[in-house]
């Protein structure tokens, strides 16, 4: 197939201090049907001369109006998918942060509306119809607990 496309992308867990909740974005309508799933964590695209770690902050800024701390974005794995959609091969590069669960939370700061509504799930209690399966979100949290306690 030689009109395939390859593209970079970010996304970034956001978890709570004690890392027992995750924030996820419930995705507009359309995204919803595109992608088979309500429920994703904050990402997106990374822009041609844009560095990984500046398009994670400038995701998060874009979507909840977070200004992340670089200091404290970890890289958990680096996820490969050759068949997003029929012709295209993505690569994820798969992060975590840590911030209050009192933070302000501001959706589509960038004007876009790509989300409806924000929630902080426990673990334990995850959502139905998660962009990524229930298993990747535990396993990704298991990974961001070994990073961030290691740093402490």
């Amino acid at each position: 197939m030689e009109n395939r496309k390859f593209g970079l992308g970010v996304i970034i867990c956001i978890f709570n201090k004690e890392l027992s909740k995750i924030l996820l974005l419930k995705r507009s309508e359309e995204k919803r049907r595109k992608n088979n799933a309500d429920w994703g964590n904050v990402g997106g695209r990374v822009e041609l001369g844009e560095k990984l770690i500046d398009a994670c902050l400038r995701e998060a800024k874009e979507e909840i109006g977070i200004d992340l701390d670089p200091a404290k974005v970890r890289l958990l794995e680096i996820k490969e998918t050759p068949f997003l959609t029929e012709i295209f091969h993505a690569l994820h590069f798969v992060y975590a942060t840590v911030i209050d669960e009192n933070s302000e939370i501001i959706l589509n700061f960038n004007g876009c509306n790509e989300s409806e509504e924000y929630r902080w799930f426990e673990l334990t209690h995850l959502p139905n119809r998660t962009l990524d399966s229930t298993e990747d979100l535990i396993k990704l949290n298991k990974i961001a607990k070994e990073k961030f306690l290691r740093d402490d």
